[in-house]
């Protein structure tokens, strides 16, 4: 092992490995060195990288990008984490000139820093692992705040500059192991279920379409609440399940994807016999002629269901059509394509649920089906000591496997293929022709 003696100035180095490589490694110690405190120089927390000023931006670029349900989800993810450090992550609605306030039950959790640079992957398994153990959290609960704080530290990366003070993270919830989420438990309805649905809710002629049209169209439950008649076209039996902009307020489906799907006789029949009882733009209008609120109906719904002894909803509802077409056979990406989802996710839902197709695929060869030749030669073993019976049935065997296979008869070449020969005969080596 060599050693380089260094005092204070490269030229008065003491090398002990003599030569241009080791005063060229000396030089790149310097400079890498000077690189790597300009580094942590830069890395210092400025205002900038506050984390009301990111949250706050982060909340903000949600807004504009997201659904308001998945915006108001993330929002709850980050006031976990870091509290109610910001305006967007504000606990409570305003109402008129006071404002109503909700407990937050993470209040004894949360995480103090005053940087981002603060926050590290330590910070963030000990917060997850505390949640799993002391409230319950799911696997897919904990996924999903872990991706909201991923995408929070990418944003900040983007837009603000930060710089993570551990060099070997650029973003420091990559350190973060996500949790192992175990297999789906889906709830669907059978058909004698659907029919009892539907029975229940006779007298509720806007539930009834509506919970129909769940069961019928696989619609999200707010995919559903935000139709209007210009959705619905049953003259031509489609439902169109597009972004749409009323009221100012902006509107999108969950994969940002607009689809089509058809309308089903069943389900036509039901909408047929619908009229809305409040004239207005929404399809399915709330009891006060606005657009039902989604806790609202599903409010409504529960209490209606829970008085005849059942406790399905719109989730239920939804995978009972992804259910009742795989159980009919149909393929994962029509299901996808149809509910609006990724083939993935269908594959993960209803992919046990398809109907069983390789039952051939598992049983082992038979006799039968290895062909004549394989029970001949069996007959042929079983003759005992009659070696000119065994000789007779091994000839049948042979005879039968030649009439199933005919041996290929060489084929005259072609011209092409004569010349080609001609031209290697031609070309050999004289000694080979002489050995010839």
């Amino acid at each position: 092992m060599h050693v380089i003696a260094i005092n204070s100035a490269p030229d008065r180095a003491e090398l002990c490995e003599p030569g241009q490589a080791a005063l060229e490694r000396f030089v790149m110690g310097h400079q890498l060195q000077e690189t790597t405190d300009s580094f942590v120089r830069d890395a210092v927390p400025g205002p900038d990288n506050a984390v009301l000023t990111i949250v706050e931006a982060f909340c903000q670029h949600l807004k504009s990008r997201c659904p308001h349900k998945s915006y108001k989800n993330d929002a709850s993810r980050l006031r976990a984490f870091f509290g109610q450090v910001c305006d967007e992550l504000r606990l409570g609605r305003p109402e008129g000139a006071a404002t109503k306030s909700y407990p937050d039950k993470f209040a004894h959790v949360h995480v103090k820093v005053d940087f981002l640079e603060d926050v590290s992957p330590a910070m963030i398994n000990r917060f997850i692992s505390d949640r799993i153990r002391e409230d319950t959290w799911s696997p897919k609960t904990a996924n999903d705040f872990r991706e909201v704080l991923h995408r929070l530290f990418a944003f900040a990366i983007r837009h603000h500059g930060f710089s993570t003070l551990d060099r070997r993270f650029l973003n420091p919830v990559t350190a973060v192991q996500r949790q192992r989420e175990p297999a789906p438990q889906i709830r669907f309805l059978t058909l004698e279920q659907i029919e009892k649905q539907l029975r229940i809710l006779e007298g509720h002629f806007v539930i009834r379409a509506l919970v129909a049209t769940y069961i019928y169209a696989g619609l999200r439950r707010e995919e559903a609440l935000w139709l209007t008649s210009e959705d619905m076209d049953l003259a031509k039996r489609i439902i169109r399940v597009q972004a749409k902009t009323i009221d100012g307020q902006n509107w999108q489906p969950k994969t940002r994807r607009n689809r089509a799907v058809p309308i089903s006789e069943r389900l036509l029949g039901i909408l047929g016999k619908y009229q809305p009882t409040h004239p207005g733009i929404w399809f399915f209008s709330s009891p006060k002629g606005k657009r039902w609120h989604p806790d609202n109906f599903s409010q409504d719904l529960r209490r209606i269901n829970k008085a005849h002894g059942v406790d399905w909803g719109c989730l239920d509802f939804r995978h009972t059509f992804g259910s009742q077409l795989a159980q009919k056979g149909e393929s994962l990406y029509k299901i996808a394509t149809l509910m609006g989802n990724s083939p993935a996710i269908c594959q993960r839902h209803y992919a046990a649920l398809i109907p069983e197709t390789m039952h051939d695929t598992v049983e082992f060869p038979t006799a039968a089906a290895r062909g004549l030749d394989c029970m001949t030669m069996r007959r042929g073993r079983d003759c005992g000591a009659d070696s000119a019976n065994r000789r007779r049935c091994i000839r049948e065997s042979q005879t039968c496997s030649i009439a199933r296979n005919p041996p290929r008869l060489p084929s005259t070449p072609s011209l092409g293929r004569r010349r080609t020969l001609k031209l290697k005969t031609a070309c050999a080596p004289r000694s080979q022709n002489l050995a010839g």
